[in-house]
C-alpha cells in the first residue's frame, strides 16, 4: 500500500521538449496548428504588423484594432456581439509594440461558423463615427483615471527616459486620441491588417485544409522591412510630485533581446534578484524592512529592443530608503556570488515553471508564436532550458557587472 507519509523521491528533469505541431500555409500567410486540446473548444489567433512601432500617428494601432470587433459592413456592432455570443465564441484584441493580436475561441461544434465570422470581421469592419467616438470616450476617461495613479505615471516615465521619443518609449496621449478619425483607421486598416501569421489550438480532428478553407480570402502581409529611429534616451533620474502617501519607484535600462547569448543568463539572475515571490527583493524590501506589499524586477523583451526594471510602490518617507536598499540588493548579485542552495532553488522553480506550461496547450501555441516572430531558433526553449541548467554562480556575477550594474540605471519616481 503506498505510504502518503512520505513524500515521492525528487526527479529533475534535464530536458524540455515543446509537443509536436503542424506548418502550413493560407496563400503564403505562415500557419502555426497546435492540436493538442482535447476539450471542446479551440483558439485562432491572428497576427498582424501593426503594432505601436508601425502606425504614422499616436493611438492609430490601438483604435484600429479594437474597432474590428465594433461591427461589419454587414453587421453593427450590437449585431455581431450577438452573433458571437450566439455561438458561445469570445474575441479578444491585444494592440502591442510590434505587433496586433486577434483572437477568437470557439466551441469545436460550430468553429467553421465562426471563424467564418472571424473573417468577416477582421477583413471588412465598419468603423462606424459613433462606435469610434464612444470608443475614444471610454479611452480618455481611462486615462485621466490612470493618469491620478503614481504607479501608471511611474511606469510611463521610465519608459520614456530609457528610449525617449522612439515608439518603445512614446505613450497614448490626449492630443493623439482626439485627432483621430475613422477615415485615418480605414487607411491603417488597409495597409496593415493583412495577417503575418495565423496560429490555432486546436482538437486533433479538426484538419489544416478545413482551416486554410476558412481563410482563403487573405494575403500574406509583405516582409516587415520597417526602419527604427535611433534611441536617445532622456533623463537619468526623474521625480514628479504629486500628492498622496504613496511614492512608485521604477528603475531600468536598456537590456539584452531574446537572440542575445546571454539572454538565458539574464532570465535567472532576474529570477533571483526580483523575478519570484521568493526573490531577494521580496525577502529584503517587504518581508525584512516592510516597505512595500510587493516589488518585482522583470526583462521586458521587444522585437527590436528590450528593457530590464524594477518597481515598487512605498510610503512617500521611505522613498530614499527603498532606493537604497534595491541599489544594495543589485550590487550584491554582482559582487557576492549566489550560495549554492539559493541558487538551485531559484533555478528549479523557474525551470519548474517553465515545464509547467506546456501542460497548457495555448502556452504551447505562445512559446510557437514567440519563436516564429521573433525570428529564432526552433530548439529555442530546449537550448533556453539546458543553458539555465548548467549556469554557475560566477556567470550571473557577470551578468551583474555588464548588464545589471546599479549605477547604469534610469530612476524615475512619481509621489
Amino acid at each position: 500500500m503506498l505510504d502518503r507519509t512520505v513524500a515521492p523521491a525528487f526527479i529533475k528533469s534535464n530536458t524540455f521538449e515543446l509537443p509536436g505541431f503542424q506548418e502550413s500555409d493560407v496563400n503564403g500567410i505562415p500557419l502555426f496548428i497546435v492540436p493538442e486540446v482535447h476539450q471542446d473548444v479551440l483558439k485562432i489567433e491572428f497576427m498582424f504588423q501593426s503594432g505601436k512601432r508601425h502606425e504614422p500617428k499616436g493611438g492609430m494601432s490601438h483604435f484600429t484594432s479594437n474597432m474590428l470587433e465594433k461591427g461589419t459592413r454587414r453587421l453593427n456592432s450590437s449585431e455581431l456581439a450577438e452573433a458571437f455570443d450566439h455561438m458561445g465564441a469570445h474575441i479578444e484584441i491585444s494592440a502591442g509594440y510590434d505587433d496586433c493580436a486577434v483572437s477568437v475561441y470557439a466551441l469545436r461544434k460550430n468553429w467553421k461558423e465562426v471563424a467564418e465570422l472571424f473573417a468577416e470581421m477582421i477583413s471588412t469592419p465598419s468603423f462606424d463615427d459613433e462606435e469610434l467616438q464612444l470608443m475614444k470616450d471610454i479611452f480618455l476617461q481611462n486615462l485621466n483615471i490612470n493618469k491620478e495613479k503614481t504607479s501608471f505615471l511611474a511606469s510611463q516615465l521610465i519608459r520614456k527616459n530609457i528610449f525617449g521619443d522612439h515608439p518603445y518609449g512614446t505613450s497614448l496621449e490626449e492630443k493623439d486620441v482626439v485627432a483621430l478619425h475613422s477615415d485615418a483607421l480605414k487607411a491603417f486598416h488597409t495597409s496593415h491588417f493583412r495577417p503575418a501569421a495565423i496560429f490555432v489550438t486546436t482538437h486533433p480532428s479538426v484538419t489544416a485544409e478545413e482551416i486554410i478553407k476558412r481563410f482563403s480570402l487573405f494575403v500574406a502581409a509583405p516582409p516587415d522591412n520597417m526602419q527604427l529611429p535611433d534611441v536617445v534616451p532622456g533623463k537619468k533620474v526623474e521625480h514628479i510630485t504629486k500628492e498622496g502617501v504613496q511614492t512608485s519607484l521604477r528603475l531600468g535600462k536598456r537590456s539584452l533581446n531574446r537572440k542575445d547569448e546571454f539572454y538565458p543568463d539574464l532570465l535567472l539572475f532576474n529570477h533571483i534578484l526580483g523575478g519570484y515571490f521568493g526573490s531577494r527583493l521580496m525577502k529584503n524590501i517587504r518581508e525584512e524592512k516592510g516597505l512595500t506589499y510587493g516589488i518585482y524586477s522583470s526583462i521586458n523583451p521587444f522585437r527590436h529592443d528590450s528593457f530590464f526594471a524594477i518597481g515598487a510602490d512605498v510610503n512617500k518617507d521611505n522613498r530614499d530608503v527603498a532606493l537604497e536598499e534595491i541599489r544594495k540588493e543589485m550590487k550584491r548579485m554582482r559582487t557576492e556570488a549566489v550560495d549554492s542552495t539559493e541558487l538551485e532553488i531559484a533555478r528549479n522553480h523557474f525551470l519548474g515553471s517553465l515545464q509547467s506550461e506546456v501542460a497548457n496547450p495555448f502556452s504551447v501555441t505562445d512559446k510557437i508564436k514567440n519563436i516564429h516572430l521573433n525570428d529564432l531558433s526552433k530548439n529555442y526553449y530546449p537550448q533556453l532550458f539546458k543553458r539555465i541548467n548548467a549556469l554557475t554562480a560566477k556567470d550571473l556575477l557577470r551578468v551583474g557587472e555588464q548588464y545589471v550594474h546599479e549605477d547604469a540605471m534610469f530612476i524615475a519616481t512619481v509621489g
